[in-house]
């Protein structure tokens, strides 16, 4: 049996208010003496008030379902395939594709005619390192015409300007090579270089060492802005300044392109090295 509020019993309290009420005034009339009186005198009714019970309070709603927004699946992340390098001799294509995507000079076709780029790349790169210049590894990047000098006197000459012109393509193609895609080329290819250059017979180094070894030869090379003098004690010609003939063959080989090209070469040569350092850590 449910309990009853004390705000439900206020109809019933109010009800016997007024009984009570009417039975004390009833008595309190009936009770003083009165002569008899032959009349009857009808005595009304009390009529008992109404209850009226109170309306059962209207049930809270019941609260609405929560609407669970389930979040959307995330698109599901596609993982980018593995590349896998090619074997070390079958490699020359996937060069040739990648070296081309570096650069839109249409010129640079012409580096990529031969085979086994890779091994000529690093013996070309360790001669470097090594002050040496590994002709037959670039013969086809040999320039166009003779050397040419201007005489001065009997046993003093001097380099010809326009022999510096031979070089202008060589270097319109090499400075138009794009630096952080290069590097980004070479850390791919790291594997296959390494290889190449353990068949050298160096099991102990890393050509990452080498590479940066033979950036530093060319980027030490004095850039000449005043005709170079040469003397020709026998065949060949030889720089008449001791300082310039006691450079490595890389260097003086730079030094007869000619101190524009030095310039624009060497520029290029230190932006690609600071995208390598910043790509390998170092």
């Amino acid at each position: 049996m449910s309990s009853i509020k004390f705000s439900d019993n206020k109809p019933i309290v109010i009800t016997l208010v007024v009984v009570i009420i009417g039975m004390i005034g009833y008595f309190l009339i009936s009770s003083d003496p009165e002569p008899v009186v032959t009349e009857q005198i009808a005595i009304p009714e009390v009529i008992a008030p109404t209850i009226v019970e109170a309306p059962e309070p209207e049930p809270e709603p019941e609260p609405e379902p929560a609407i669970v927004v389930e979040p959307e699946p995330e698109p599901a992340i596609e993982e980018e395939p593995i590349f896998t390098l090619p074997l070390l001799d079958d490699s020359d294509q996937l060069i040739r594709d990648g070296v081309v995507s570096l650069t839109r000079h249409e010129s640079i076709n012409a580096w990529l005619a031969s085979s086994e780029l890779i091994r000529k790349f690093v013996a070309f790169v360790d001669n470097i390192a090594h002050g040496q210049v590994a002709k037959e590894s670039v013969r086809s990047l040999a320039p166009e015409g003779a050397f040419q000098v201007m005489q001065i006197d009997e046993k003093t000459f001097e380099i010809d300007p326009v022999s510096y012109n031979r070089y202008n393509l060589f270097t319109e193609v090499a400075i138009s090579i794009d630096a952080r895609r290069s590097a980004e080329f070479y850390h791919l290819l790291r594997p296959l270089v390494q290889k190449a250059y353990n068949e050298l017979g160096y099991n102990n180094k890393l050509f990452d060492d080498v590479m940066f070894q033979a950036i530093g030869r060319l980027l030490e090379t004095p850039v000449i802005e005043q005709p170079i003098r040469l003397v020709r004690p026998v065949v060949m010609y030889k720089y008449e300044d001791d300082k310039l003939e006691s450079l490595s063959a890389a260097q003086k080989q730079l030094l007869r392109m000619g101190p524009r090209n030095t310039r624009r070469l060497q520029d290029k040569i230190s932006e690609v090295a600071l995208e390598l350092r910043s790509i390998l850590g170092r």
